[in-house]
């Protein structure tokens, strides 16, 4: 298979396409993969550094919910178009898979220009507003939970799940401990703060963690993001505070260790992280940011409520003195953790990727048909 993946600006959006990536190339090493996104984003590190392919255009995304620069974010857009069409025609993809972000448009557009099928892969339960633009070019549409298919065109939408990396459910939880020099005998708190940081969250972690320093019974993982400014923030640190273990570095490289030795996780509520979290099937207490478009986070985090997977604290009422309540009542009551757990892996699709390729492969398929009779 010859795949184009595109998108970027968030890990929400790399994190999928590296995961469908890495499934398409154990399903067939010879398969062509290659990943188009901003040459100013994420991706322009992350996807080369996991092996993949990469070609950057000159899109930018805004920075700032503005009209300047909206506009201009609008602008590199219109220039990277004709780079994608060059590119497209050049490449000659089966198909094209687009993550989201603004950086996917320009390719979506070349694929629909030269009848490329592209599906669009959505993993919120509200689309963002690029997925609902790029939904109407697109064949098929993959969406990882039911409660976002209402927002898109009903005939081309797929419940596929999100996909994750195999790494995120496939690492066992000794290898994790040893990972980052964690205790066997203690719950581990995984706290995912961002590739970029949550300020208010980590601040709420820090005075949490003081509230909880008596218990003898807990470690907490913490990663801070590139962005926090924090004590200690430039690299990892490990500390007692009193009888708790602390540890806080700056981003996870390796995030299914992570996951295998947590037993609770504390986060906000982007698409891949609540993928991962539920693939894992670790309980969690989520904070949603409140500036997301369209309160989209808290949208997320109503199926992990639901089915008894997650807890929630608004953004509104976090501090450290509530965080600590939440995850003290959840440690002291290891039946309800347990209950918590099951109900996470029952949500999970570690499947996702697989099934977002065989919907990708039947779109192929249909097009060679038809091609063949024409």
């Amino acid at each position: 298979m010859n795949l184009v993946l595109t998108g970027g600006g968030t890990g929400g959006h790399v994190y999928p396409a590296l995961a469908l990536a890495e499934t398409v190339r154990r399903r067939d090493p010879a398969a062509r993969v290659t990943f188009v996104g901003s040459s100013a984003g994420m991706e322009a590190s992350l996807v080369p550094a996991a092996g993949v392919p990469f070609v950057g255009l000159p899109v930018r995304p805004p920075r700032e919910r503005s009209l300047r620069r909206t506009a201009a974010a609008l602008a590199t857009c219109a220039a990277s178009l004709w780079q994608a069409a060059v590119l497209v025609r050049r490449l000659r993809p089966h198909a094209i898979v687009a993550t989201g972000g603004i950086a996917a448009a320009p390719v979506v557009a070349a694929g629909a220009l030269f009848r490329v099928p592209v599906v669009v892969l959505e993993g919120n339960t509200v689309p963002g507003r690029i997925n609902r633009v790029l939904a109407r070019w697109s064949r098929a549409v993959a969406v990882a939970w039911d409660d976002a298919v209402p927002h898109l065109p009903a005939r081309r939408v797929v419940v596929t799940g999100l996909p994750v990396r195999l790494e995120v459910y496939a690492v066992r939880r000794a290898d994790g401990l040893r990972e980052f020099g964690l205790a066997r005998d203690r719950y581990t708190v995984l706290v995912l703060g961002g590739s970029q940081g949550a300020a208010r969250l980590n601040a709420a972690v820090e005075e949490a963690v003081t509230r909880l320093c008596g218990r003898r019974d807990l470690q907490v993982l913490h990663q801070a993001g590139a962005g926090w400014s924090g004590e200690g923030a430039a690299g990892r640190e490990e500390r007692a505070v009193g009888a708790l273990r602390y540890v806080r570095v700056p981003y996870l490289t390796r995030i299914g260790a992570a996951y295998a030795c947590a037993d609770l996780v504390v986060s906000r509520c982007g698409a891949a992280s609540l993928a991962e979290i539920t693939a894992a099937g670790v309980p969690a207490i989520l904070v949603p940011y409140p500036h997301a478009a369209d309160d989209h986070q808290a949208r997320n985090a109503e199926p992990l409520v639901r089915a008894g997977a997650a807890t929630v604290i608004p953004d509104a009422q976090l501090d450290g003195d509530t965080l600590a309540r939440e995850i003290a009542s959840m440690l002291d009551f290891p039946g309800r953790l347990a209950r918590m757990a099951a109900s996470a892996r029952g949500l999970g699709r570690p499947e996702a990727a697989e099934r977002v390729l065989a919907l990708v492969s039947s779109l192929v398929r249909r097009r060679v048909a038809r091609e063949t009779f024409a």
